[in-house]
């Protein structure tokens, strides 16, 4: 596993928008609704861009937050990148001190002929 080194975002750093208005999910019905293509657009950028992978493996909840995206406090995001493994990302809703897993993506490729 990648060893988790706290950056500060980069200020200049371009993130698109995943969208022209500001996407605000405020119930777990839109979280379950509207998030996982959000984030499954999030790890096909990570493959793709070092510097986004980089930003959102420490900020994961941030990035997102700069790119029009925003959750409920009581929610949090984690990147996870282990070794050979494919990155997948795990949304948690906390209620009180108990933590329940809302939603588990990770990107698959298909090849098609």
């Amino acid at each position: 596993m990648f060893p988790k080194k706290q950056k500060p975002i980069l200020p200049e750093y371009d993130l698109t928008r995943f969208d022209d208005q500001d996407i605000i999910l405020e119930s777990e019905a839109q979280i379950q609704e509207f998030l996982p293509d959000i984030l499954g657009q999030a790890l096909a950028r990570t493959w793709i861009d070092k510097r986004f992978l980089d930003a959102f493996y420490d900020q994961p909840k941030e990035i997102l937050e700069r790119a029009g995206v925003y959750l409920p406090k009581s929610i949090s995001v984690e990147f996870i990148k282990k070794d050979n493994e494919r990155p997948k990302v795990v949304v948690y809703q906390r209620n009180g001190s108990k933590s329940t897993r809302l939603l588990e993506l990770k990107l698959v490729m298909v090849a098609a002929t």
